[in-house]
């Protein structure tokens, strides 16, 4: 390497175990995966699960309670208890005034991965995917006629959490393992800077998903693909509507 050539390559950090292991656990909170209330896998689970000692589980729990996403507690009948996070929506909707480009790149990062996904779920789905689909989409009616008579954040987060695990299944369906996780990506970078200003659901919140589902039966991966992004695009402009309140 000549001298006046900058290096490509930097010092490589090895990451101590427990962070993995709370990068893992964060994302499936961030995801809904376990929803405020839950109680989580105990240590013991956890450990045999994650195939890390129990040691790295407490110290990737301590981390999750200190940022307030889980809540411990000790002796006998304790456990782990999913918390919902404290969040100021005021501020965050101020800091995403000030940052509109970090909401057009979430969202035209998901519309690209997720439309994706969507096509090829149209091509490649099987039977038992549109059982769950549909199961799924069933639920989300229900929780978001609840949601609108009752406008709490739990009844929001019930919702969400359907909301999340369709869009998740839309993309197994797709069976591309590395397309998921894209998937799951986008979702999280998405919900990280936007969920918190979501104080209640509005009645469209549930539009798209029928004929979303209604294109991959039909094996339409063209109208399947248009509807995700006529539906994530419907998302965008509820978002930017709420940011002018």
């Amino acid at each position: 390497m000549t001298a006046d050539r900058p290096s490509a390559l930097s010092p490589v950090r090895q990451i101590p175990a427990h962070e993995l292991v709370v990068d893992q656990m964060r994302r499936a909170l961030e995801l809904g995966q376990f929803r405020p209330g839950d109680r989580l896998p105990t240590e013991r689970e956890l450990s045999e699960m994650l195939d890390v000692s129990r040691t790295t589980v407490r110290t990737a729990v301590a981390v999750l309670e200190r940022e307030g996403l889980i809540a411990v507690r000790r002796g006998r009948g304790g456990g782990f208890t999913v918390q919902a996070p404290p969040v100021d929506a005021a501020a965050m909707r101020r800091e995403l005034r000030r940052n509109k480009r970090d909401i057009r790149d979430a969202f035209d990062y998901r519309i690209i991965v997720e439309t994706g996904a969507t096509r090829l779920a149209a091509e490649r789905r099987r039977a038992a995917d549109l059982t769950d689909l549909r199961k799924l989409l069933a639920g989300m009616e229900s929780a978001l006629e609840a949601a609108l008579k009752d406008q709490s954040a739990q009844r929001t987060t019930e919702f969400q959490t359907l909301d999340t695990a369709f869009h998740m299944g839309i993309a197994a369906a797709a069976q591309n393992d590395r397309l998921l996780d894209a998937v799951a990506d986008a979702r999280r970078r998405m919900w990280l800077p936007v969920g918190a200003i979501f104080g209640r659901l509005e009645p469209n919140a549930n539009d798209y998903h029928e004929s979303i589902l209604e294109a991959i039966e039909n094996r339409d991966p063209d109208l399947a693909g248009a509807r995700m992004e006529a539906h994530i695009n419907d998302t965008r402009c509820t978002v930017e509507s709420w940011l002018k309140r």
